[in-house]
C-alpha cells in the first residue's frame, strides 16, 4: 500500500512509513528552488508531526536563499490570504486538513494565494524529480522572521465585507463551533465577535489529539449534536483541522451530509448575484448543487475534483464561486482557496436575511441520498482497474473527464482514484435511499473482486 501523494495537493502521506523530514527536505527545497528567493509564509496545523516537518520545510527554504515568515499555528484560508496580502513568493501548510491524525501534509501555495495550478505542479515535480536544487552559500541564505498578531485583523475585515453584519448581529445567533483541536480556534472566538455571535467552541486545544475522524461527515458530528438542543443553537459547525471544510448540525439536531454545506453557503452569494452568474462545482458532488444554481437562474460549470481545479477554473471564468460535496467553498472576492470560516458566515447570513432556521433553508432545498465508500487499492492499480468498468452499465450517460461518472435521470454514479490518499473513491446518489444503498454495495463488492484478482 502506498502511503505518500504528490500532486496538486501538495506532498501528504502516513507520517514514518509515508511522508517523514528527508523526503519534505526535497520536497521544499524543489518548491524553494522553484520560487527562486523571495519570503514565504509558513504555517502550520496543531498535529504532532507538524512541528517536525515545520523545522524541515523552513530549513529547506532558508538554505535555497528564501526568507521565512512564520505565522506560527495557522488556519489554511488566513495563510492564503496572507500570502496575496503580504505579496510573498508562496506559502507553505503544513497541515493535512481532513485526513487521519497518522498523516500530514506540507501544501505549497503560489504568490496568488491559491494552491499551484496543473501546469506549476508539473513544474514543481520536475525540480523534484531532477533533485536539482538552488542551494545557497552561508552568506546568502534565507533569514527567519515572525508575523506579528495583527495579521488577522485585514482578513478579518474581508470577511465581514461579505455579509450583512448588522443582519447577522441582529439575530443573536448562538453556534456550537467544533475545531477539531485544530488551527480554527486561532481566529473562531475573534470572528465571532467581530460579527456578533455567541459562539461555543468545543474541541479548540492545541494538544494534538484529534478527538474525532476530522473529515467533515454526519458521523463526525455526533459531539456537536449531542449538546445542540441543550444549549438552544441556531446551528452547529464541524470544522476539519486546517479549517477548509465544515459540515453542519441544523438546530433541530440533524446531522447534516457535508454535501449540504455547500449549496447552504451560496444562498447568500445567489441572492447577490446576476442572473446568468456562473459558479463552479466537481464531477461528484450532489445535484442539490445544480438545482440550487439553476433556482437562482444562474449556471453551473462542473470540473475536476481537487481545490486547484475549482479555484483555477473560478478565476479563469469569472465564477462567483467554487466549492464541493466535501464541505468546501470559495468566492472570487475573498480568499483563493476553500475557507470554512467563510462557509460558517454566509450561511448565517443566509439564514438572517430569510430570518430563517438553518432547518428552514434545509427544508426548502432539494435533498438526494448520497452514499460515500473508499475501496482500499494501490494507486498504480487504480486507474486501470476504473478503465475496466467503463462498459458496465447500459442506458446511462457516460463521462470519463475524472474518473468515470454515468448519469441516469434518478442518480448518478461516480468513480475516481483519490489524488490524496490510495483509495477509489466510489460515490452514489439517488432520489430514494434504498436505491442508492443497493447501487453502491453492488459496486463496492464488483470492485474489491477486481482488487484482489
Amino acid at each position: 500500500m502506498q502511503f505518500l501523494r504528490i500532486g496538486s495537493a501538495g506532498l501528504r502521506g502516513k507520517v514514518g512509513s509515508g511522508i517523514n523530514p528527508i523526503i519534505a527536505i526535497d520536497f521544499v527545497s524543489a518548491f524553494a528552488t522553484y520560487l527562486d528567493g523571495g519570503f514565504v509564509i509558513v504555517g502550520r496545523d496543531s498535529r504532532f508531526s507538524s512541528p517536525m516537518l515545520y523545522h524541515a520545510a523552513v530549513s529547506s527554504l532558508l538554505s535555497c536563499g528564501c526568507d521565512v515568515l512564520d505565522a506560527g499555528i495557522c488556519p489554511a484560508p488566513l495563510l492564503q490570504f496572507l500570502v496575496r496580502h503580504k505579496g510573498a513568493s508562496g506559502g507553505l501548510l503544513v497541515g493535512a486538513g481532513h485526513h487521519p491524525a497518522d498523516w500530514n501534509a506540507i501544501v505549497p501555495i503560489g504568490s496568488n494565494g491559491a494552491y499551484l495550478n496543473s501546469i506549476r505542479t508539473q513544474e514543481l515535480l520536475d525540480i523534484y524529480h531532477n533533485r536539482r536544487y538552488a542551494l545557497r552559500s552561508w552568506d546568502r541564505v534565507g533569514k527567519l522572521l515572525a508575523l506579528g498578531e495583527e495579521i488577522s485583523d485585514e482578513y478579518l475585515d474581508l470577511l465581514a465585507s461579505l455579509v450583512d453584519e448588522s443582519a447577522i448581529r441582529r439575530q443573536k445567533f448562538r453556534v456550537v463551533a467544533d475545531f477539531c483541536n485544530g488551527s480554527g480556534s486561532r481566529l473562531g472566538p475573534a470572528l465571532a465577535q467581530r460579527l456578533g455571535i455567541e459562539m461555543i467552541p468545543i474541541n479548540d486545544n492545541f494538544s494534538g489529539v484529534l478527538p474525532h475522524d476530522p473529515e467533515p461527515r454526519p458521523r463526525s458530528s455526533v459531539q456537536v449534536k449531542s449538546i445542540m438542543r441543550y444549549l438552544k443553537a441556531s446551528a452547529g459547525f464541524v470544522f476539519d483541522s486546517d479549517m477548509s471544510r465544515a459540515a453542519l448540525v441544523s438546530d433541530s439536531g440533524e446531522t447534516l451530509s457535508e454535501e449540504y454545506s455547500f449549496p447552504l453557503a451560496l444562498l447568500s452569494i445567489l441572492r447577490r448575484a446576476p442572473e446568468d452568474s456562473l459558479i463552479i462545482s466537481n464531477l461528484c458532488s450532489t445535484r442539490t448543487i445544480d438545482e440550487t444554481v439553476a433556482r437562482h437562474g444562474c449556471r453551473l460549470l462542473k470540473t475536476k475534483v481537487g481545490q486547484a481545479f475549482a479555484v483555477d477554473k473560478m478565476f479563469e471564468t469569472g465564477a462567483l464561486a467554487a466549492g464541493d460535496g466535501s464541505g468546501s467553498i470559495a468566492a472570487s472576492n475573498a480568499v483563493a482557496g476553500y475557507d470554512a470560516f467563510l462557509e460558517m458566515i454566509l450561511i448565517l447570513d443566509a439564514m438572517a436575511a430569510k430570518n430563517a432556521t438553518l432547518s428552514e433553508l434545509v427544508d426548502e432545498m432539494p435533498r438526494y441520498h448520497i452514499i460515500k465508500k473508499k475501496v482500499n487499492c494501490p494507486s498504480s492499480h487504480a486507474y486501470g482497474l476504473i478503465r475496466k468498468l467503463r462498459t458496465h452499465f447500459k442506458g446511462a450517460v457516460l463521462s470519463e473527464e475524472d474518473g468515470l461518472r454515468f448519469d441516469w435521470p434518478d442518480g448518478w454514479i461516480h468513480l475516481r482514484a483519490a489524488m490524496t490518499e490510495p483509495i477509489i473513491r466510489l460515490i452514489v446518489e439517488w432520489k430514494t435511499k434504498d436505491e442508492a444503498e443497493e447501487r453502491a454495495s453492488e459496486l463496492r463488492t464488483i470492485i474489491e473482486r477486481l482488487v484482489e484478482s
